[in-house]
């Protein structure tokens, strides 16, 4: 496995320590490879939200151009 030096806080290190001696995680590594992990996720949650985001403005910006009501999609009174 591939191995790589970080520098954290004082703070993130004692709680990461605090959850070790818990029990939560069996040593730092584990702890530091699961918050990395969950970064990874919400960070391509947060893609996908995105694009989510984008797709549906663009389905609404498509369907106001069609002459309708905008609120309800019904047509525009003719007469």
């Amino acid at each position: 496995m591939p191995r790589t030096y970080v520098e954290t806080s004082t703070y993130l290190l004692e709680e990461i320590d605090e959850m070790v001696q818990e029990g939560f995680y069996h040593d730092r590594t584990e702890a530091v490879n699961e918050a990395l992990r969950l970064l990874i996720k919400h960070y391509k949650l947060s893609k996908l939200h995105a694009k989510d985001a984008r797709h549906a403005a663009a389905a609404e910006s498509g369907l106001s151009g069609r002459g309708g009501d905008e609120e309800s999609g019904a047509p525009e009174d003719q007469g």
